[in-house]
């Protein structure tokens, strides 16, 4: 797979030493070449000098992990490894996606959302499609406004469309971002479609890396590189190649009741018309089979004893 490299003297450049290595790194609005040495200069009106999160992305391989795909949003079309979604999404009637929510510009992705003068709600979604794969590791930088009527959906869905299962390694329907949620669904042993969740507390209003690393019978979930919860289980876990999904909705005060959770006010500080679900950049790894297998016999995967444990108790 030959890579495509951001101009020279972007932000990007932190991933082309990952480019020359294989990795797949989103092309910047302007044309690309194989060799970044013979590129000349040029005034990226999209892209950002210095990372809008603070961290930039890691370049190269982690240990049992082979970074396969960069994107750090530096252009000023969203691009060809990605596609926005459109209608309404499953079993939410109360949000409607369309590809005019998603924007680049400065450096990142938005998700923009906004209510119309009926109250109506449009968000944005994309989806990764063409970084299919199965097991690996996901990684994006994120943050997300106050929003009580928002909620953003940071997952991995089946190739092959057929639900369950899914992997929500950072979702929320906390309208000021004080809390975000984990789950994982599957088919259980009734046939039925069966979830589990776990949540952890934090400012998610602020940038963070949120993540997820998903191995046969495991799935670790991470924030800030720190695994917070896992799924230890041969039946829980996924067993179909997957893709990452970015996704805004609307609904979520709705969703809060559906829950049990506290409901949503009517303060209009509370309730804005637009929000937006930022994302300065976002990397996948695939496993390294033969160093995940040395690290599993070395102990490196066993259960973290700090992390939250996902059952289906």
């Amino acid at each position: 797979m030959t890579a495509t490299v951001p101009r020279r003297g972007s932000r990007a450049a932190a991933a082309i030493a990952a480019a020359t290595t294989g990795v797949v790194v989103a092309s910047s609005c302007s044309s690309t070449v194989t060799g970044y040495d013979t590129m000349p200069p040029y005034a990226n009106p999209c892209a950002a000098e210095e990372p809008p999160s603070g961290v930039a992305v890691p370049a190269g391989n982690l240990p049992g992990w082979r970074q396969i795909f960069v994107d750090e949003f530096d252009r000023c079309e969203l691009g060809g490894t990605w596609s926005t979604y459109s209608g309404n999404p499953g079993g939410n009637p109360h949000s409607l996606w369309d590809g005019s929510m998603v924007e680049t510009g400065d450096g990142t992705l938005a998700l923009r959302a906004r209510r119309d003068e009926a109250g109506d709600w449009i968000t944005g979604g994309v989806s990764n499609y063409p970084v299919t794969q199965l097991y690996g590791r996901w990684e994006i930088r994120m943050r997300a406004d106050h929003s009580d009527d928002i909620s953003y959906h940071m997952l991995l869905w089946p190739q092959n469309e057929q639900w369950p299962p899914e992997i929500d390694f950072a979702e929320s329907v906390s309208g000021d971002r004080s809390e975000m949620d984990a789950f994982l669904h599957w088919v259980g042993a009734d046939g039925e479609n069966d979830k589990a969740s776990a949540a952890v507390n934090g400012d998610f209003s602020d940038w963070h890396t949120v993540g997820v690393e998903w191995l046969p019978g495991l799935v670790r979930y991470l924030l800030d590189g720190r695994v917070w919860a896992e799924v230890r289980s041969a039946h829980m876990v996924p067993t179909v190649p997957m893709w990452l999904g970015m996704q805004a909705e609307a609904g979520a005060c709705e969703r809060r009741l559906d829950w049990g959770l506290t409901p949503c006010d009517e303060d209009p500080q509370d309730r804005p018309d637009t929000a937006t679900v930022e994302i300065d950049w976002v990397t996948v790894y695939a496993p390294d089979e033969a160093e995940i297998e040395r690290m599993t016999r070395n102990g490196e995967f066993d259960r973290t004893e700090s992390a939250v444990r996902i059952t289906d108790d």
